[in-house]
């Protein structure tokens, strides 16, 4: 699989006659799904979105419009490149993509905390699962925390150089 893809979506069952599938939408950003759109599976495979009815999340492929067709689709999760996810996809004032800023260095008041490794979805906020910096975990300091996604923690995210200055934070990694 091609490492500058995305995951955006998961096939769900057939509907109807003519090729439908349900799709289960994965991303933030429900506008991706139109006619001529383009996506891949997990072995390369390119399809092409023939038609996409959003009020139901039924959408057809190209090549596949028989029920009997749609049906090898099921359970297929379905990715994007980044370069086309950036093109279809936009961001409103202080949003970011999760792959811009997974990998990115987390500092407070200077000092390196860590790195995010991933982004969870609780309740109605983020949190940024932190892997903490070695020299802090040589201090016996847990090698994980969690940096919830809010002004009080949050005070700039470059998603260029791959930095995140926060505040309030090194006391959660300590009581972590």
């Amino acid at each position: 699989m091609k490492s500058d893809l995305v995951e955006v979506c998961i096939l769900g069952k057939s509907v109807g006659l003519k090729g439908a599938l349900r799709l289960h939408n994965r991303s933030d950003f429900i506008e991706q799904y139109k006619k001529g759109a383009k996506f891949y599976d997990k072995f390369g495979n390119l399809f092409s979105i023939k038609s996409y009815e959003p009020s139901n999340s039924l959408v057809i492929f190209e090549g596949f419009d028989s029920v009997e067709k749609a049906k090898e689709l099921t359970n297929r999760v379905l990715y994007r490149t980044i370069e086309d996810t950036k093109k279809s996809c936009k961001l409103k004032k202080d949003e970011y993509f999760y792959f811009d800023i997974i990998g990115s260095m987390v500092y407070e008041d200077g000092d390196l905390l860590g790195r995010i490794d991933d982004i969870l979805e609780v309740g109605a906020g983020f949190l940024f699962s932190i892997k903490t910096d070695l020299d802090l975990v040589s201090q016996n300091l847990p090698k994980q925390f969690y940096i919830p996604y809010q002004d009080n923690f949050i005070i700039k995210i470059d998603t260029a150089t791959k930095k995140v200055e926060v505040k309030n934070s090194m006391n959660i990694l300590i009581n972590s």
